[in-house]
């Protein structure tokens, strides 16, 4: 799906308490809300989403400024018996305005 894509974060390291290695990114979208259910309701705007998703995809994009629109591969998964949406893949498209 394409996403507007208004940031992104990704960091890597040894634990200081558990001494093991992490690496670990997520991804900042907008998504746009819905149409009001009522014919009196009030929905305008977008609203902010994040995604946890591997450090190589966020090194993947680091050297592009955000906001930017990217074609983004979000795979559901069960993970503990809880539903999460996990990002297997970010291919930039276009750059926003």
């Amino acid at each position: 799906m394409k996403v507007q894509i208004v940031g992104f974060e990704g960091s890597s390291g040894v634990g200081k308490t558990s001494g093991k290695a992490y690496a670990m990114g997520q991804i900042h979208t907008l998504a746009t809300l819905a149409e009001p259910f009522s014919e009196g309701g009030i929905s305008k705007g977008q609203m902010g989403t994040t995604y946890r998703c591997p450090l190589p995809l966020v090194e993947k994009v680091k050297h592009l400024q955000p906001p930017f629109v990217a074609e983004v591969d979000i795979r559901p998964v069960m993970r503990f018996g809880k539903r999460e949406d996990e990002v297997h893949d970010v291919n930039p498209v276009a750059v926003s305005k």
